[in-house]
């Protein structure tokens, strides 16, 4: 921004022009056409250095002079008449023009119109024949006096009134009005106008710049703006879309909206939104399905109830088997002697054949594994210890990623991309520090402006916001700024301290050392005593004060005079503006003074690919935290965040919670010790002996275990570990391995041992009947895990990977370490020692096993309420409510993620992110950048690019034009800033800023070196610059990198150091000795987005300059592919695809779910049906809960969806094959068998494990621990438990597969006697309750059809 710096000067040197010389006795009583009132220049105001002209009432002269001549004509081209040219003025005053006219040169030569009629102003005041008729000499001198400074003894003019007719300023203005300044992206009235920038006339304008209180003007220059031409300047105003005599075009669209080709630009019309009964179609649309299928279904229900009422419940069990199936006992088994060996071969297809003999070698296979594991402990033991040690081991690689951008934004993605190719052509962008300043005072304040006038109606006054108007305030806030200033930070690597002046940004180095400091004290430069300045007597009064510079400054930033008495510069130490958008906060509209907070912004260097020079600029922002943490003031509210604070306050929330997270592992860990236990009564020995809390906690380390080979071995190949793996991946390892658990120990619990069965063998033997259904859900889990690493989302994608190898090895652990230990345990209780004190032994008898409270519970009470007549439709409806609601909200649900959600709940940033919101005026910068290998050197493609004068109406700059016109819709704030039209506006001879030395063509002559002082030449002389506007290839390259390094100064504001010098790449040659085989690299053109607040306006910043960038694609017929940056579109990108990646996510772990189900229950289609359904209604539901408990969709609530459906599985698989292989009767017995057999087990495993562990995580400070991890998991487990405990049976109840026949493996079972015929006890608990003593259900059962 400091580029714009010295631009400020333009309009005031003008007046300049108009060198005069004053005595008070003179007069000019001579007015008529033909005649002058000043000629030549004798004496000089000693304030300004300027000229003043020769008092001189007579007939205007002929211009003889060659040279005076070609200069008229290229500065006043209407006034030369050829050899019979009379003027006013001669070759001196006409080089004084061409001097002082730099500056508004550069501001407007983009619009030829313009200037032209600019210039008719001086011109018609200095050099007209005529210029009697409309200029009076009112105040003359004569010699020395204290201002002036006489060449000779000559008269001169000091004052003058000047005559203009309103039509040709009111013209003049509407020429000039739009035309804007590409380094500044402001309109260049703003710089011209002075202190009346926001609310700029032509009045004020030409009254302005022809004052002498602007510190330019040589004399007062009063100008009266007359109704009609009679003794007024009258000079016909060309319109600015019409082209001047001189051949030059008419401005552009982007200067002149009358040059436009159709009307002004508008955002497009939303259409109209689908409305069904005046509300949203999807809620109406899912209303009447929930109708519908309600009606429907209860009207299924009522026509079967009706249809069996005359029927005893008995016989409709009985009926339900074909003849030859046998019969149905009280409890609805079928009695073992009427199996048939023909039935069991005849009714089985190929596939359901195929299918049993998959399980029945699983079974085999697992009791197998599960003998040689429990008769060899020791060995298996030892073995898994080692193999979880090597693994292990790779944790000494462990990387942990904390940097946002590797977080959430893929290396493949386009943002990073993009990003990675800016940083490396460009200069990285800044690290931002930043203070937004408030005060406690609600106080404004109303400023009197000085004037001589008694008059009431001129008495003006000028309203302050209780920070502006305040220098008490304003001091305070200065002496903050200077501390921070001051701060300095010791740096190891270096050995040295490290101070803001070795970090900061410094845009006009090496020849400014001072840094970027956007601050509204820079308007003082950074000091006290200037803030202290004030002009006036005692007569008088004050007349000049920090108010008047103020108001100056906020309406002209880049002057370098604020044409108040104080006469003060405007710009920043750092020799560039700072703009009151940027500085100040809390303004309406433009009304910059109403301001309620100073925003104070310290801009450093950002050498992310030099971690010692990064180093310097991290120990630097951490004393600037400290110091910050540590002011108070009595009158002052700081926020302030610095580039490292975000990252830091993620670091110490993550440390901060580590105790949350202990706390929840720990009670979840004594949960599983102790509810793992079995007693048979209350007796203290007997509790020692039979409590599981060795098995528990082996249980527990096995899943600490799988998660520590899991980082092992990503680690051993690279991959980095992230925060989120840390506190997600452990949670989903513990619910699958603790409802692995539970099923095992608790099968184990409620077998009965035949009397030559060793334990080994009924260890075995349980294995092989409950391995297949952990085997089935771990892979299930895995394998969706290990597709989600498909995912483009680097969260997702490294938890899909961790957690997928840590399933995993849990299962393989659990498989191996967790039976040796269940083997041995069971060892220890058959010889009555106690837990954990083997040593330890108590001789008193067990009593009699009684039943555990949750298995009773589950059987007798919730299976049977749940299953019962008239309890499965209400419960069914409300189901069927659930998933409605939830698909009429889905599309409800936020996208993003709100920055603040990161921060601890008692994080400084909070502040800060409030102060953005309620303060801050302009958004992020954005860049659009034009990759190298566009073709610049043409005029066609300079044409496509440029915003000036000849430029095409849809090229780049003129495309943010139109967008920023319309900046709700674009949220593109500002027109952009364009190198190209400023680096054309250069070249020109008119603006005397490329130079070259005569006797050294290859040295480049800058603006600051005097005419007088060095023999230099223009790059481009007038007549190539008339003959051909645009410069040849060669011209073009050849003067570019000194355009690039030339600084802005006031004779030649348009050097592209400061504004263009990191923006604009060159290439050079390969050949060292060819200097010119060069070409222009990667470019870009800045502005800057809206305001941005929420997430959603992020997304559309980045959404809306994606669209502008491929519209500019697509116009400007080049292979480059122009494409926006800015600093946060690598963290919002992934929001663009958020809703895809969530469909991909979710359908592959889904499809990987039902293909591995379809397989595992011996290709059972509607097992697997009703899995995956079951499994897609909790996740439709945890849309639904995101939705009311305000939980947006991002990649940490997608890692948790992702994580949902492997937690699903086990709530749905467990029961789901228990059923399948239940032999009862009907769906309804099969249900509630498979209900209260496996039920109890998932619900005091996986249900009641994470609900105690999550209740802690509701006391965390972390908010995205309480929104994300505590309501998403409690969500999950809640969803999962009643829809695995509720809906699913119910299903199953009404459509789960039909009952599996015998198959001929269980027949020759029976005739090898392992089962006795007729037996029922064997089936039965010692209560009457159904009970498996060996492997019945398993072998016996196959698929078939209904």
């Amino acid at each position: 921004m400091d580029k714009r710096i010295h631009i400020l000067l333009l309009a005031a040197s003008l007046l300049v022009v108009l060198p005069a010389s004053c005595l008070d006795d003179a007069s000019t009583p001579i007015h008529k056409e033909g005649y002058c009132i000043m000629y030549g220049e004798c004496a000089t105001n000693t304030a300004t250095s300027k000229n003043l002209n020769c008092l001189y009432n007579k007939k205007a002269p002929l211009l003889k002079d060659k040279q005076g001549l070609d200069t008229l004509l290229e500065l006043c081209p209407a006034l030369h008449k050829g050899e019979n040219t009379t003027t006013c003025c001669d070759i001196n005053q006409l080089e004084t023009i061409r001097s002082n006219v730099q500056v508004p040169y550069q501001a407007f030569s983009r619009c030829p119109t313009c200037f032209h009629n600019f210039m008719a102003l001086f011109c018609e005041m200095t050099c007209s024949p005529n210029q009697s008729v409309y200029v009076n000499g009112t105040k003359f001198a004569k010699g020395d006096t204290g201002t002036y400074h006489a060449f000779n003894n000559q008269t001169y003019v000091t004052e003058i009134f000047y005559n203009i007719t309103k039509k040709y300023a009111d013209g003049m203005f509407d020429s000039c009005d739009h035309v804007t300044n590409p380094s500044t992206n402001a309109r260049a009235m703003d710089l011209l106008c002075g202190p009346y920038a926001s609310s700029c006339t032509a009045e004020k304008w030409i009254s302005y710049m022809l004052s002498s209180d602007n510190g330019f003007a040589p004399f007062q220059i009063d100008v009266g703006f007359q109704p009609n031409a009679d003794h007024a300047m009258d000079v016909k105003v060309i319109p600015c879309n019409e082209s001047v005599n001189n051949g030059d075009g008419g401005c552009s669209c982007n200067d002149c909206p009358a040059s436009c080709s159709g009307p002004p630009p508008s955002p497009p019309v939303p259409p109209e939104p689908w409305k069904l009964f005046n509300n949203d179609p999807v809620y109406v649309i899912m209303s009447f399905f929930f109708v519908g299928m309600s009606l429907s279904y209860l009207s299924a229900v009522i026509c079967y109830n009706v249809r069996k009422s005359n029927k005893s419940s008995l016989q409709t069990l009985n009926d339900s088997y074909p003849d030859g199936y046998g019969s149905t006992d009280d409890i609805g088994v079928r009695t073992i002697n009427t199996v048939s060996h023909k039935d069991s071969h005849n009714n089985i297809s190929t596939l359901t054949r195929l299918g049993l003999k998959l399980d029945r070698a699983m079974q085999h296979i697992f009791t197998k594994w599960g003998i040689w594991c429990a008769s060899h402990p020791i060995t298996v033991i030892i073995v898994g210890i080692v193999f979880v040690g090597i693994c292990s081991a790779g944790l000494v690689k462990l990387q942990v990623t904390t940097d946002p951008v590797e977080l959430w934004s893929s290396p493949e993605s386009t943002a990073r991309q993009r990003k990675n190719y800016f940083d490396s052509h460009f200069d990285p962008f800044y690290r931002t520090e930043q203070l937004i300043i408030t005060t406690n005072s609600n106080k404004t304040y109303e400023y009197k402006l000085y004037t001589e006038s008694t008059n009431p109606k001129d008495q003006k006054y000028v309203h302050f916001g209780p920070i502006l108007g305040n220098k008490a305030l304003l001091k305070e806030i200065l002496e903050l700024q200077l501390a921070v200033e001051s701060i300095t930070a010791w740096y190891p690597e270096e050995n040295r301290t490290i101070g803001l002046e070795d970090i900061c940004l410094k845009p006009l180095d090496p020849y400014n050392q001072n840094c970027a400091i956007m601050s509204p004290l820079n308007y003082f430069q950074n000091n006290a005593s200037q803030l202290d300045r004030e002009i006036g007597d005692e007569f008088f009064g004050i007349q000049a004060d920090f108010h008047d510079h103020l108001i100056a400054c906020v309406n002209g930033p880049t002057v370098p005079d604020d044409a108040t008495k104080l006469h003060m510069s405007c710009l920043g130490t750092y020799g560039g503006p700072v703009f009151p958008w940027v500085g100040l906060g809390g303004f309406d509209e433009q009304n910059y003074l109403n301001a309620t907070a100073v925003v104070i912004t310290f801009s450093v260097n950002n050498i992310y690919n030099d971690k010692k020079k990064l180093g310097r600029a991290l120990v630097w922002e951490k004393k600037f935290i400290e110091f910050m943490k540590n002011y108070t003031s009595d009158n002052l509210t700081v926020a302030f965040s610095s580039e490292r604070s975000i990252e830091d306050e993620i670091n110490r929330e993550s440390g901060a919670d580590i105790m949350t997270i202990a706390t929840s592992y720990l009670i979840m860990f004594a949960y599983v010790a102790i509810a793992l236990g079995k007693f048979s009564n209350c007796h203290a020995g007997r509790i020692m002996i039979e409590c599981k809390l060795t098995v528990g906690l082996s249980g527990v380390l096995i899943v600490l275990c799988s998660v520590c080979v899991s980082l092992g071995i990503f680690s051993y190949a690279g991959v980095p570990l992230t925060l989120i793996i840390v506190e997600v991946v452990p949670f989903l390892v513990l619910a699958v391995g603790v409802d692995n658990i539970f099923i095992l120990v608790q099968h184990y619990q409620r077998d009965e041992r035949s009397q030559k069965e060793t334990p080994e063998h009924q260890i075995g033997r349980i294995l092989g009947d409950v391995a297949p259904s952990m085997f089935m859900s771990s892979m299930s889990e895995s394998l969706a895990f290990f597709l989600g690493g498909l995912s483009t989302m680097p969260a997702v994608k490294t938890f899909s990977l961790f957690a997928g190898l840590a399933v995993l090895t849990d299962f393989i652990l659990q498989m191996t370490c967790f039976v040796a230990v269940l083997a041995l345990d069971v060892k220890r209780q058959a010889s009555n020692r106690f837990d954990c004190c083997c040593f330890i032994q108590d001789n008193k008898s067990p009593d009699s096993e009684s039943e555990g409270i949750l298995h009773r519970l589950m059987r007798a009470v919730v299976a049977k309420f749940v299953l019962s007549e008239y309890v499965k439709p209400i419960l069914t409806v409300i189901f069927m409510a659930m998933a409605c609601f939830s698909g009429a909200v889905i599309h409800k649900v936020e996208i993003g993620l709100d920055q603040s959600l990161s921060m601890p709940s008692d994080s400084y940033v909070l502040d800060y992110f409030a102060g953005i919101n309620n303060y801050l005026a302009v958004g992020a910068p954005v860049y659009f950048v034009v990759p190298e290998g566009y073709d610049y050197k043409t005029v066609n493609g300079s044409n496509h690019i440029c915003g000036g004068n000849g430029c095409f109406s849809d090229s780049l700059i003129q495309k943010i034009s139109y967008a920023s016109k319309m900046p709700n819709y674009s949220k593109i704030a500002y027109e952009a800033s364009s190198w190209l039209d400023d680096y054309l506006a250069w070249l020109k001879p008119q603006s005397s800023c490329c130079r070259y030395y005569n006797d050294e063509p290859d040295k480049f002559c800058n603006a600051t070196i005097p005419k007088n002082e060095a023999n230099c030449t223009f790059c481009r002389s007038v007549t190539e610059a008339t003959n051909n506007p645009r410069p040849s290839a060669h011209e073009f390259m050849e003067f570019l990198p000194w355009f690039l390094l030339d600084n802005p100064e006031a004779n030649c504001a348009k050097g592209g150091h400061a504004a263009y010098g990191g923006g604009v790449k060159i290439i050079n040659s390969t050949n060292p000795d060819d200097k010119l085989d060069t070409d222009v690299g990667a470019t870009y053109f800045m502005t800057y987005h809206t305001v941005a607040k929420t997430s959603q306006d992020f997304i559309q910043c980045l959404k809306q300059a994606n669209s502008l960038a491929e519209n500019i694609t697509a116009t400007i017929n080049s292979s480059v592919e122009v494409f926006p940056y800015s600093v946060f579109y690598v963290y919002y990108e992934q929001y663009l695809t958020i809703v895809d990646d969530t469909r991909f996510n979710l359908t592959i772990s889904l499809a990987v779910i039902f293909v591995i189900v379809f397989v595992m229950m011996g290709f059972d289609l509607i097992s697997a049906l009703v899995v995956v359904a079951v499994i897609s209604l909790i996740i439709l539901n945890m849309f639904g809960v995101m939705f009311l408990w305000n939980i947006p969709l991002n990649a940490v609530s997608l890692v948790n969806l992702v994580m949902a459906v492997g937690i699903s599985v086990e709530f749905c698989s467990h029961i789901t094959r228990a059923f399948a292989l239940s032999q009862r009767s009907s769906r309804l017995l099969r249900a509630d068998e498979a209900l209260s057999e496996m039920g109890s087990s998932v619900l005091s495993g996986i249900t009641l494990t994470k609900f105690v562990g999550i209740s802690i995580l509701a006391l965390s400070t972390s908010q995205i621990f309480r929104i994300f991890y505590f309501r998403m998991y409690l969500a999950i487990v809640v969803l999962g438990a009643t829809h695995g405990l509720i809906l699913l049976p119910i299903l199953l109840s009404y459509l789960g597969p039909a009952k599996r026949p015998l198959s001929s493996d269980h027949h020759t079972l029976l005739e090898d006697g392992e089962y006795t015929s007729g037996d029922r006890n064997s089936l039965l608990g010692q209560n009457g309750t159904a009970k498996r003593t060996s492997s019945y259900d398993d072998d016996s059962s196959t698929s078939s059809s209904s």
